[in-house]
């Protein structure tokens, strides 16, 4: 035991969920800051792998706010993984781009991220990932088709 306290949410299911959710999140995060990375900084980075995209678009895919998004660029622009840029077709929007020096961090963390990831599951073999894939997919649909909760 890690000392961490499981969630009592009064489901056994959702709590068990969170919990592991939680443990592969930590898991996660240590890895990647052995590599000098947060998993937040990771993911905006991933976020940029294949394109600049702006600010708001970066809190949009993150699911956090602008604020926090700002702070983290200013962390990442500081050590020259990042840098903002005027949108060419409106100066009103800010761009982020990965740097070359971003690439290679992100690079090194995303093999150290997928490491961690397949020891996350390695104690399940394949056929059960694949069904707790299509169980996870049914948990919280976004779609807005979720039963009442009752007290």
């Amino acid at each position: 035991m890690t000392g961490d306290i499981k969630p009592q949410t009064g489901h056994d299911t959702v709590d068990a969920l969170l919990y592991a959710a939680h443990r592969v999140r930590n898991a996660a995060d240590a890895a990647l800051r052995e590599r000098g990375l947060s998993l937040q900084g990771y993911k905006l980075m991933r976020a940029l792998e294949n394109s600049d995209h702006s600010m708001r678009e970066i809190s949009d895919v993150l699911h956090v706010s602008p604020r926090t998004v700002t702070d983290m660029i200013d962390g990442l622009q500081a050590r020259g993984l990042v840098n903002r840029q005027s949108h060419p077709a409106d100066r009103r929007v800010t761009l982020v781009h990965l740097t070359a020096a971003g690439r290679l961090q992100l690079d090194a963390a995303t093999a150290g991220a997928e490491r961690t990831a397949r020891a996350a599951v390695s104690g399940i073999s394949e056929t059960d990932q694949r069904t707790l894939l299509r169980l996870l997919d049914r948990v919280a649909p976004e779609d807005g088709a979720r039963e009442s909760v009752r007290p």
